[in-house]
């Protein structure tokens, strides 16, 4: 789907594309099984806390398009131990939300900042365990990006290829939840590690949206 593409041309469709993300068609194919469908805007109103993530799209030194998940450090919350993409929590001092997206992942990644541009946002997406409104965003990196991560939120990174992903099934696996086995769906990225939640259910979306865009 991807041959003789390169970022740069990714770049250009993606910035020049109107097509609306798919959303809730996209999401509940990765949701859980109890996991209902929310009233964004009613959502809006309850004032929820509000964070921002980013897919972030770069060319490796073989010219392949890829993009890092994050697996989150040990810590006493909702969301520990699992995989992410870089992001985290709006803050008083961020003017937009696509600004939040940056800075949280160039402090979770160390990249640097001036390479990082955004293209396009992705759908929103309730997170009820934690009460967090994510706003998605795919941003473009020029060059290939040295990876230090904050190792006080970042446990370690894994550069995920573009094109395999595209051409990926999710999966089905079974997880404990309060003492029961739930089948939950999501991708397995090697060494029995899954992607699943929220970020899968944004990567489902993300990877529609592309195929959407790149059969035009």
């Amino acid at each position: 789907m991807l041959e003789n593409i390169s970022l740069d041309e990714l770049k250009y469709i993606l910035s020049e594309n109107v097509e609306a993300a798919p959303g809730w068609e996209s999401h509940q194919k990765l949701s859980l099984p109890y996991r209902e469908k929310y009233d964004l805007e009613f959502i809006k109103r309850t004032n929820p806390k509000i964070a921002s993530v980013m897919i972030l799209l770069y060319e490796n030194q073989f010219g392949e398009i890829e993009f890092p998940v994050t697996m989150r450090v040990a810590y006493d919350g909702t969301h520990a131990s699992q995989f992410s993409l870089p992001g985290g929590q709006f803050e008083e001092l961020d003017v937009s939300l696509d600004e939040t997206a940056i800075r949280e992942t160039v402090e979770e990644l160390g990249v640097d900042y001036e390479n990082i541009e955004i293209v396009k946002q992705l759908t929103e997406l309730y997170i009820p365990p934690s009460n967090f409104l994510v706003y998605p965003f795919i941003g473009i990196y020029q060059g290939e990006p040295y990876f230090t991560p904050d190792e006080t939120e970042v446990e370690y990174i894994v550069p995920l290829d573009l094109e395999a992903f595209l051409n990926a099934d999710f999966e089905v696996f079974q997880r404990e939840f309060s003492g029961q086995m739930v089948d939950i769906p999501g991708y397995n990225i090697g060494d029995e590690e899954f992607i699943w939640g929220a970020t899968a259910m944004i990567l489902e979306e993300f990877k529609d949206y592309l195929k959407i865009i790149l059969t035009l």
